[in-house]
């Protein structure tokens, strides 16, 4: 998900794991949208059947809001908080790194320099200094 782009198969995951129905969907927002009851069956079905439509795009901004609503304040957030690697990858909720990846580089990183000083290294010796 990229901005406000939400496709049918991103809405169709959220409604899954909240328990919604196309019905239940159709009520909320009856009047807001058009024919609605007939647009969430299609959202909700998306990739089944003869028409495979999980890459189309949700037109709707009450449906939107619903959907980053639902998801809290870590997704618009997203935009704006990065990974504290320096990789520039988006990172969402209380994370600070994005993937294993930018977590095993801030562990070479930190083994790199003496003055991050875990107590392993400080006990095998690797930067005492003798003279």
């Amino acid at each position: 998900m990229i901005g406000s782009v939400i496709t049918y198969a991103d809405f169709a995951r959220l409604a899954r794991r909240r328990g919604w129905t196309a019905a239940w969907l159709a009520e909320r927002f009856k009047g807001k949208i058009e024919q609605p009851r007939e647009f969430f069956e299609r959202v909700l079905k998306a990739g089944s059947g003869s028409e495979d439509r999980r890459a189309t795009l949700i037109p709707y901004r009450s449906v939107l809001e619903l959907y980053r609503k639902e998801l809290g304040p870590g997704v618009a957030d997203s935009e704006s908080r990065r990974c504290d690697c320096g990789c520039g990858k988006p990172v969402t909720g209380r994370k600070r790194l994005a993937d294993v990846a930018c977590r095993k580089r801030m562990e070479r990183r930190r083994s790199r320099t003496p003055e991050s000083g875990s107590e392993k290294h400080k006990k095998d010796g690797i930067f005492s200094v003798t003279v």
